[in-house]
């Protein structure tokens, strides 16, 4: 009977933030939560008073290395003057993003409603995405997949 080699698997959430030349700059996933639940104390300078492009990836890790790419999602995201993240606003579209992936799973037992369309998440989720060229999905995922290096911030 052959040995049966064990693999650990796990996931792993990696954030990269492009530059307006589309150079890729990763951002420690500890780093961008504190951003998030305290933008005042811990800010991007280099980023101050632009609206960015975020790309976030969940890997797919075996044996601590990256396998697969199993999401990646492509949101902007704001910054003030002084290159505080705007919190307000990436909450608000991510909360509308709950949303909508949870009304088709909610039953509706009022026959009315079917026929009144609320499409105010729909609005302010969209307003936060975009769309990258072929090659720069590729390069995306060549960093994600440790294929390429990266500048990290």
């Amino acid at each position: 009977m052959g040995l049966i080699k064990k693999v650990t698997v796990s996931y792993s959430t990696r954030i990269y933030i492009l530059g307006p030349d589309d150079t890729l700059y990763r951002l420690a996933s500890a780093r961008f939560s504190r951003m998030v639940d305290d933008p005042k104390s811990h800010r991007l300078e280099r980023f101050a008073g632009q609206r960015v492009r975020m790309a976030e990836v969940i890997v797919e890790v075996r044996d601590r290395a990256p396998y697969a790419v199993v999401r990646l999602v492509y949101e902007m995201l704001g910054f003030d003057a002084e290159g505080r993240l705007d919190r307000d606003t990436f909450i608000r579209r991510n909360t509308a993003l709950a949303e909508l992936a949870i009304d088709p799973a909610v039953p509706r037992m009022v026959e009315a409603e079917k026929t009144v369309v609320a499409a105010g998440s729909r609005f302010i989720a969209r307003g936060g995405f975009w769309h990258p060229s072929a090659a720069l999905e590729r390069e995306i995922l060549r960093a994600a997949l440790d294929e390429t290096p990266c500048k990290r911030l």
